[in-house]
């Protein structure tokens, strides 16, 4: 009887598991349901603190450089000249123009200050945003008092700007950055042992063949500059490359136009060194007038243009 009876529930068994299972139904979930409930593990998540910028979007190197090579090629080398500023005139977005003096002829501050016109035209261009044209009035590029970025890229002490680096930083669209760690783009006033003077924009590191260098290293003994220096013939000065070198190296043969005596320092008074912010970065800190300052005069005997090979 018991071996009839056990395949018969052995059967029984195997049909009940066989079934069809009901369809599952959130409503007739009981709390002892869910704590059955086998769930796979979260995913470990990063979350950031905040955005970070990408480290080339916080900084203006990029169209300062773009601004270099449009210069050099459309107005390259058209003579040097302490009186006159600016290759030619430059629209102002919707603010006017800014005229130049005695054109195409140029000289060292001015270049530096269309080169930054130019990196504004060529961004404003490229981005669509012209909030460049906002943050300063036309006049600024134009006026020489303390609340013209003009005024202090021309170089005054008394408004603490000893180049363009200091110019930048005073009305809040720069950064300190230490020669040591300049990067193509950046700017660059030197000081030389013969009492003379140039604002440049910093291309590279170079070793005493002329070869340029990726970084700084031991092998450095200058850089590599953009700015406008040179004779008043077209042709021997104005817009062009020439190769600084420290005047502890004394002025090694190279294959390129030299500028040697140049000082080097870690004082910012005499090697000025420091880059332009994005615009989204500008602060909006700039310098105030108490009425008092005056305006900055041109130092002509500093800003001579000559270099080595000249």
């Amino acid at each position: 009887m018991i071996k009839l009876i056990l395949p018969l529930l052995l059967l029984t068994a195997s049909f009940a598991s066989a079934a069809p299972r009901p369809a599952f139904n959130l409503n007739s979930l009981a709390l002892h349901d869910l704590r059955g409930l086998a769930l796979p593990a979260a995913p470990a998540v990063t979350i950031p603190l905040r955005a970070e910028p990408a480290p080339d979007e916080r900084y203006f190197n990029a169209y300062i450089l773009k601004a270099v090579d449009y210069l050099r090629q459309n107005y390259g080398l058209q003579g040097y000249d302490i009186n006159s500023i600016l290759t030619h005139d430059i629209q102002y977005h919707d603010q006017g123009v800014i005229k130049a003096r005695r054109a195409p002829l140029t000289m060292c501050v001015a270049a530096v200050m269309e080169v930054i016109l130019t990196a504004y035209d060529i961004y404003a261009r490229e981005t669509g945003d012209y909030s460049p044209y906002a943050y300063l009035p036309r006049r600024s590029f134009e006026g020489l008092a303390i609340t013209d970025l003009k005024g202090h890229i021309w170089v005054n002490h008394d408004f603490k700007a000893d180049g363009t680096a200091d110019a930048l930083i005073n009305f809040g669209m720069g950064e300190r950055r230490l020669f040591e760690d300049l990067r193509p783009g950046d700017f660059v006033n030197i000081n030389r042992t013969t009492r003379t003077g140039h604002a440049v924009v910093f291309i590279g590191f170079i070793n005493k063949t002329g070869k340029m260098l990726a970084k700084y290293d031991s092998t450095v003994v200058g850089f590599k500059y953009f700015s406008s220096q040179g004779l008043r013939e077209a042709g021997k000065g104005g817009f062009d490359y020439r190769y600084a070198v420290f005047s502890k190296f004394g002025c090694p043969e190279m294959p390129y136009k030299r500028d040697c005596n140049v000082i080097y320092s870690t004082s910012q008074l005499y090697l000025n060194t420091g880059t332009m912010l994005a615009p989204a970065f500008w602060t909006g800190q700039l310098p105030q007038a108490t009425g008092e300052e005056g305006e900055t005069l041109l130092n002509r005997s500093l800003f001579n243009g000559i270099t080595t090979d000249d």
